[in-house]
């Protein structure tokens, strides 16, 4: 029969194999294409909010399975503890139910949302008034604001990707096509379509920050304030300017001064 040392010895150990295993667990990460910020060809997963991610699990000691899905879809995985957590998604009273938003943001600020708009078009999109009657493309199961997003009387015209969004509008499909500015900026390059699209005069700001989302239901929370001070440390020691710099602006050519982004 073990003596009370050595029982108290064996709970050690035990504590810590239980404390090693679950580090060693992988961390789920629910991906959902977003680009230029979260992109997949073929088995490469790619683009900057991928990079920090990696850089976090790396930091946490924990390997990194990502799990591939739509956008809603990986929302519901989330929600249920499929998945551990996610980057690109905005805050919303409802996503607060499932998610607990790191106070430790990747971003301090978002990009404005913009209006995109083929140049050849007459039409103008100065006023939010401006839209009415338009067929806007929209990335499914995206958030944009309030105003927008609540808004029922709009035609919105939802596609998997903004990539699908802009060809779309090319092919005079949709009308106009609302994303973020930075993504915007960076896809238009990506597409060679600078000379055949231009931006709206239309803008709505975005000063929200910008976290990272852990699943309420998943044992990651534990973690919670290792993955604050992870953050933290990524942008006080220049690995966050780092990421943007050679994932953003050098990978897409983007003039620093076109769009912030800290």
């Amino acid at each position: 029969m073990p003596t009370p040392a050595s029982f108290r010895l064996l709970t050690a150990a035990a504590l810590a194999l239980a404390a090693a295993c679950a580090c060693a667990q992988p961390l789920r990460f629910a991906f959902s294409e977003l680009e230029p910020w979260k992109t997949r060809q073929g088995g490469q997963f790619g683009g900057a909010y991928t990079a920090i991610v990696r850089e976090l699990a790396r930091r946490l000691d924990r390997p990194l399975q990502i799990i591939v899905c739509p956008l809603k879809r990986c929302l519901k995985m989330l929600e249920v503890g499929e998945a551990d957590l996610v980057i690109g998604v905005q805050q919303s009273t409802e996503r607060l139910r499932y998610l607990q938003y790191l106070a430790a943001p990747y971003r301090r600020t978002s990009s404005d949302r913009v209006f995109l708009l083929r140049r050849v078009d007459a039409r103008r999109v100065a006023r939010y008034e401006d839209l009415q009657g338009l067929r806007i493309g929209v990335k499914q199961g995206s958030e944009y604001f309030d105003r927008f997003d609540k808004d029922t009387q709009l035609i919105k015209d939802a596609a998997p990707t903004a990539e699908a969004s802009l060809r779309k509008l090319m092919l005079g499909r949709v009308d106009t096509v609302l994303m973020p500015q930075d993504q915007a900026l960076a896809l238009l390059g990506q597409l060679g379509l600078h000379r055949d699209v231009e931006i709206a005069p239309l803008r709505v700001p975005d000063p929200t920050p910008r976290s990272i989302a852990i699943s309420r239901a998943s044992p990651l929370l534990a973690q919670l304030p290792q993955l604050e001070q992870a953050m933290r440390e990524m942008r006080e020691d220049g690995t966050l300017a780092a990421i943007y710099n050679r994932h953003y602006y050098q990978r897409y050519r983007v003039a620093r001064h076109s769009v912030l982004i800290d």
